[in-house]
């Protein structure tokens, strides 16, 4: 994503909108930005960039995976403020939530126009163009943003509205549903409300037609070269189609999706590597099972964002000293990692010590207050919040030397291939096919297996799973293992139509259509949007 040029559009979202009619008076008309097809490439790595690859505080996703770790039931926050939304507070504003709303709806508005240059051109922009730039450029981009307007609706939907029910009203109003460019004043301040319904609609269309219009891979001469790093293709839209049916109930749909994703995509991606090879990439590659990642690599226009910070041991160039986010005690416990999830230096259980996932991408922390007598080397003992052994994620800034500041030009993987098996597994699981869904959670668990330290192969171990014995459970905690702070837990629970557990916020659980989860619209857009209150 070199020397990226932002796009100027007309911003739909009130939020950032003037408040003068005068603003949509032009003294001439608005010239296209883009007069050649390399040109219109722009139109999708700006977006990219806007909801990926800001860095600071501002970054969309960054902020969205914030707001899905703080509120899931697996997680303990050290001093849980009101910025984190730990307490699952959902009426209050939060200090980064705007940043998703905001971003997302920049994108959107700068989709909405790109897709109506198409439009208003017939569809090509570019006629004397050759049958190739069409088909492997043109078109590409075009699906490209579908993906991106997909993806952008996708997160507001799932931070701003309320759980899809299947066979349900679903007709709850709660984020604005905008497909066109505003042409006035009027317009932008009346901006349609969509339903929950018509807004997972819309998600499942635009990522239907990104699947039909993206390429299966980057193709050497013939697409542009920036395609080649992190940008979507057939595979990233199928994996999204997956996601989407799954969080509508639609789990035959989802299984078609991880079916194409796992099966068809020849050997392109992969759980041959450690877990770890997904994160700590630092040039223009990914790891082996990375089907959509940012490039942050690039260190003349990205980095990754300070949020990351906020639920990963690491930030850039050193230990994060305001960390807050760790596996919560009862999980670590169920999961089988530690006996007692509130004492201090603990051993950990052979669980965690043959799983690459914990050694690898774990860190393990202590209170300071600790004697240097009795501390040791595989742990960190600054923290003075601290008041027991905690597990913390170390998914972020991993690139080259850790500790460095050039670990902050770190790739991220957005979609993995272990999720994807994990999804097909609950599905056939739900299906009835236990063979099958213990085949698909066998291979993510022998991926972690280190059977050097464990001295047996994966096979011959208790971890091995059969037909007899798999259980949801077991699938779900497998899950909440591998996904552990990639925002992944709350979505899960909810595509799964079950109660999610308080976690340490207290007994009991709350139905998955609980309010708590459904966050509240920035007020700047509330206040100046007349549809909101009709």
């Amino acid at each position: 994503m070199k020397k990226i040029l932002f796009l100027i559009c007309i911003v739909l979202m009130l939020c950032t909108a003037c408040k003068k009619e005068s603003f949509f008076d032009l003294e001439r008309p608005v010239q296209s930005p883009w007069t050649t097809l390399a040109d219109f490439d722009r139109a999708a790595i700006g977006s990219y960039f806007k909801l990926f690859a800001t860095g600071g505080y501002s970054n969309a996703y960054n902020s969205w995976t914030l707001y899905k770790n703080a509120e899931a039931d697996d997680v303990s926050w050290i001093a849980p403020g009101d910025s984190w939304g730990y307490f699952r507070d959902s009426q209050n504003q939060k200090q980064f939530l705007p940043d998703v709303f905001i971003n997302s709806y920049k994108v959107i508005g700068s989709v909405n126009d790109a897709l109506k240059f198409v439009d208003k051109n017939g569809g090509n922009p570019y006629p004397t163009i050759s049958d190739d730039d069409k088909k492997y450029n043109l078109n590409r981009v075009i699906g490209e943003l579908y993906f991106l307007r997909g993806f952008a609706y996708y997160m507001n939907a799932t931070v701003f509205c309320n759980a899809y029910v299947p066979g349900g009203a679903n007709n709850a109003k709660q984020i604005p549903l905008i497909l066109q460019t505003a042409t006035d004043y009027t317009d932008a301040t009346n901006s349609k409300i969509g339903t929950v319904q018509e807004v997972w609609s819309q998600i499942q269309s635009d990522f239907e037609k990104a699947y039909s219009l993206l390429p299966e891979r980057y193709i050497a001469g013939k697409m542009s070269m920036s395609y080649q790093a992190g940008r979507a293709n057939k595979f990233a839209a199928a994996a999204m189609l997956a996601r989407v049916h799954f969080a509508m109930g639609n789990y035959d749909k989802a299984k078609t999706y991880t079916d194409y994703v796992i099966d068809q995509n020849g050997g392109d991606y992969n759980l041959s590597e450690d877990p770890i090879q997904a994160f700590n990439k630092n040039t223009l590659s990914r790891g082996n099972e990375s089907i959509l990642w940012i490039p942050y690599y690039d260190q003349t226009t990205a980095q990754q964002a300070q949020l990351f910070g906020a639920y990963n041991h690491q930030r850039v160039d050193v230990v994060n000293a305001w960390t807050e986010c760790n596996i919560e005690a009862s999980t670590i416990k169920r999961i089988g990692w530690m006996n007692d999830g509130l004492t201090t230096n603990q051993p950990f259980n052979n669980a965690a010590l043959y799983d690459k996932r914990f050694t690898q991408l774990m860190a393990v922390r202590e209170p300071a207050s600790i004697p240097a007598a009795a501390q040791t080397p595989d742990r960190w003992y600054k923290d003075t919040r601290i008041t027991h052994t905690s597990v913390f994620a170390n998914k972020a800034f991993r690139g080259g030397t850790i500790g460095t500041a050039a670990a902050k030009y770190t790739n991220y993987p957005l979609i993995r291939l272990a999720e994807m098996y994990l999804t097909r597994s609950i599905c056939r699981f739900k299906a009835g096919d236990m063979t099958g869904a213990a085949s698909d959670l066998n291979i993510v668990r022998k991926r972690a297996w280190d059977a050097t330290a464990a001295g047996q192969t994966y096979e011959s171990s208790s971890r091995f799973v059969t037909a007899g014995n798999i259980t949801a459970q077991m699938i779900g905690d497998e899950r909440l293992i591998e996904m552990y702070c990639e925002g992944d837990r709350i979505d899960y629970l909810r595509g799964l139509k079950v109660d999610v557990g308080n976690g340490e916020r207290g007994a009991g659980s709350v139905p998955y259509t609980d309010k708590g989860f459904a966050w509240a619209v920035p007020t700047t857009e509330t206040d100046l949007n007349n549809g909101f209150k009709q």
